[in-house]
């Protein structure tokens, strides 16, 4: 008979290879095995072969050394490479994963690479999450070496081989499931007719002949359609944190197995048909959540699919070269016509053209966008053609973004499904506490009665719909948000909503529309008839790059070449024809609702310049809707006091301010949350990050910048303010379908629990009730994907 390998299980044959290990020699079947063994104890993580439930098959050479080749490219990993200050975060795909021992061992072994500094292995989505020093270049290559050397086999985002992977996830649940299915059904048939007496007086031999049927059908299910729920009861003893798989695992086998005891003895009473129904059901739910979850990464990923994978750049070739869209940086110019789709977030620079925004928004209307217009990547190009300025690299976009936000939120874990984990162990040992008792209590009665009332209790008590009312709904919540324009970022922020105070909004590019446009100007010195023509221009050159709305008024002018630019929140600078020109704000100058810039050469003023922005059209009926919360409404700005007012007496808000530095908004949004309670902060710009940063809840507006969405928990997909009317009656039906769920998922088991000890339960009815408990909470959280958005 052949040794199995101690790394792999696989046979070793008749020369094994050895691994020496400080507790002995250990046979293996190659090379690669023994050396896993050796670097597994070296690094003192024995352990891992005390608690994995079973192996992961080994990355064979070619295939290891094709995917470390993948590692070698930095241009192909620069593309799903994040940078964060002096770190980098980057996420892989990995398979082979069978249980928590192999997270457990993945983490350990890449938390000793030098330059790690946090390593997250998420088992139920697959997906690793590695952040590292910047400086560490060879993190990634040297991470996945390790991995594969574990024989585990990892994947960059958007593997195309990725799919099929859940593909085969999804088939191996659902002919579980559907064997499950007509297996109780098969196993009902032919307990009913026992139920209800049919063969009162009849023969012994048919009676046993259908309890034989019973548990030939039976079998199957349980032990290959349950083998889950064994394997998940198996896993969390071994790590000693018990989970409700275990009083699962344990009523089937006492139902199966104790009406096989039954049969045996001559008794009449078997659970087959109530241990098929139990399987059914719990896998009924497992694949309904499932299918929710994964419907809503197909969503985002179709979106993502729809880029392109190169664009004409415009450069020193005329027309411009085609290049793949991965390479493009902030500040590059490409040209999108008829039937293209945009690949980056960017501005109008030239041309008009009708977009289709539906992809990204949901809005099925075409929108004409012109120069100084904003777009966003995944927009389709119906008629003409525009030069759109990129405003960050390609995997900085929106849409490249999505993906990675929506996997975040995911993964974030709100209060009340943290403390459900917390209990979850105590709730199951209690369970199995009560179980025992309820033995000892009908125990007087006959062995075989109180096995019933033990089985109903164990049946009865499963808390599926305990542990899925949460997670179910906000997964549909999250569903829905998408294909209404809302992409929430944090499940917690949106839960906050409900206990809302007060809104402070941002004046430009929020509560207006931040395309400003250039109403009057005048030049304050002799300049000539030809300074007068130059000026505008001079002014366009200064604020071409400047992120700010109020540089967008410029757009439409020629610039003048500019030297030495250099940018500031407070204006920007520059040498033109040997002199220093500037452009800068001159908040005591603005008049009746109109700002005021400078434009200065060597300190002296030479023009000043007005500019106006419109209030959004929907600003008025939106903010109506807030008020109606009880929600106080203000406003924070860093433009002049006279605009802002203006706007404020315009749209009712009562209370506004001015001239706030980044810091001055971030500080008055603290201490409104300290006297009133929790705040919401709308903002689009890079000075209401750390605003956005510090509230309890943060929004970006569509054209945020790339910091303000960063810093948001929620960002607003569509044009326009109308989710904010939208994102707190959202938060509202959510939250009411939580406590739905909670109230019955709670009042189930608390009315369940005593009528099941009493023995007024049979197992039958409570596989019964504990499915329909279980349905009840997912076709419940499924009714949010229906929710209609208001229409104001």
């Amino acid at each position: 008979m052949s040794t199995a390998c101690w790394h792999c299980g696989e046979g070793v044959g008749v020369s094994p290879f050895v691994a020496r290990t400080p507790g002995g020699e250990k046979p293996t079947c190659c090379p690669g095995c023994a050396a896993a063994v050796e670097m597994i104890h070296r690094l003192g993580l024995e352990d891992y072969y005390a608690i994995r439930s079973n192996n992961g098959p080994l990355v064979a050479g070619e295939e290891a050394e094709r995917t470390l080749a993948l590692f070698d490219m930095p241009q192909l990993l620069a593309a799903h490479i994040q940078e964060q200050d002096d770190r980098r975060r980057l996420r892989l795909q990995v398979s082979g994963l069978t249980c928590a021992a192999c997270c457990w061992l993945i983490e350990k072994v890449v938390m000793g690479l030098p330059g790690a500094r946090s390593v997250q292995v998420n088992l139920a989505s697959m997906q690793l999450t590695l952040e590292y020093d910047a400086a560490e270049h060879r993190f990634p290559r040297n991470a996945v070496r390790r991995i594969l050397e574990l024989g585990y086999r990892v994947a960059l985002p958007g593997d195309p081989t990725w799919e099929g992977h859940l593909q085969k996830e999804r088939r191996r649940l659902l002919g579980r499931l559907a064997l499950a299915g007509l297996g109780a059904m098969q196993a009902m048939m032919y307990s009913a007719a026992l139920y209800i007496g049919v063969f009162e007086g009849t023969d012994r031999i048919y009676q046993d002949l259908f309890r034989l049927a019973g548990l030939l059908v039976a079998t199957p299910v349980v032990f290959y359609s349950g083998w889950p729920f064994f394997q998940g009861a198996w896993r969390s003893l071994k790590v000693r944190r018990p989970t409700m798989d275990v009083p699962v695992a344990l009523a089937l086998l006492l139902a199966w197995g104790g009406s096989l005891v039954v049969m045996a003895s001559g008794g009449e009473h078997v659970y087959f048909d109530s241990a098929a129904m139990f399987v059914f059901f719990l896998l009924l739910s497992r694949w309904l959540e499932l299918h929710q979850r994964q419907r809503i990464q197909r969503s985002w990923q179709q979106l993502q699919d729809t880029l392109p994978l190169v664009v004409r750049r415009l450069g020193d070739i005329e027309g411009g070269d085609w290049v793949a869209t991965a390479q493009l940086c902030a500040g590059d110019t490409v040209r999108v016509s008829q039937g293209e789709t945009v690949p980056v977030d960017g501005v109008i620079r030239a041309g008009e053209a009708r977009l289709n925004e539906a992809a990204l928004t949901g809005e099925s209307l075409p929108r004409t966008r012109t120069t100084g217009d904003v777009v966003q990547a995944g927009c389709r190009i119906l008629e003409g053609s525009v030069d759109i300025e990129a405003a960050s690299a390609a995997d900085s976009s929106l849409v490249a973004r999505i993906g990675e936000q929506v996997a975040r939120a995911q993964e974030e874990r709100v209060t009340v499904v943290r403390d459900w984990q917390r209990v979850a162990p105590l709730f199951t040992v209690t369970v199995l506490l009560l179980a025992i008792a309820t033995l000892l209590l009908h125990w007087h009665r006959g062995p075989a009665e109180a096995f019933e009332h033990m089985l109903a209790l164990l049946v009865v008590t499963c808390p599926c719909a305990l542990a899925l009312a949460v997670p179910l709904t906000l997964s549909a919540t999250l569903a829905r948000a998408l294909k209404l324009g809302l992409l929430i970022a944090s499940p917690s922020q949106f839960l906050s909503l409900p206990g809302i105070r007060g809104v402070l909004f941002d004046k430009t590019g929020t509560l207006t529309t931040g395309r400003f446009q250039r109403v009057a100007w005048q030049a304050t010195a002799d300049v000539g008839a030809e300074g007068l023509t130059t000026l505008p221009r001079i002014a366009a050159g200064l604020e071409r790059d400047h992120p700010h709305p109020l540089a967008r008024a410029f757009d439409d002018l020629s610039p003048v070449p500019i030297e030495d630019l250099r940018l500031s929140t407070s204006g920007a600078r520059g040498r033109f024809q040997g002199h220093q020109w500037a452009m800068g704000g001159a908040p005591e100058l603005s008049r009746g609702g109109e700002t005021c810039l400078t434009l200065t050469r060597d300190g002296q003023t030479q023009a000043l310049f007005w500019l106006r922005d419109q209030p959004r059209a929907e600003a008025p009926a939106v903010l109506e809707q807030l008020r109606q919360r009880g929600w106080r409404l203000r406003m924070a700005s860093g433009d002049a006091a006279e605009p802002v007012a203006t706007l404020a007496d315009e749209l009712g808000i009562g209370e506004a301010r001015s001239r706030l530095a980044p810091h001055d908004k971030a500080a008055w949004l603290q201490k409104l949350e300290q006297q009133e309670g929790p705040q919401m902060m709308v903002g689009d710009g890079i000075n209401d990050a750390p605003a956005l940063l510090r509230a309890t809840v943060s929004v970006a507006p569509a054209a945020a910048s790339s910091l303000a969405r960063r810093a948001a928990g929620i960002y607003l997909l569509n044009e326009g303010l109308q989710g904010l009317a939208d994102l707190p009656r959202l938060a509202d039906r959510c939250q009411a379908v939580i406590r739905q769920n909670l109230t019955w998922a709670l009042g189930y088991n608390l009315v369940a629990i005593p009528l099941a000890m009493a023995g007024w339960i049979p197992p039958w009815a409570a596989a019964l009730g504990m499915s329909a408990s279980s349905l009840l909470v997912t076709l419940n959280a499924n009714r949010i994907t229906t929710w209609k958005a208001c229409s104001c």
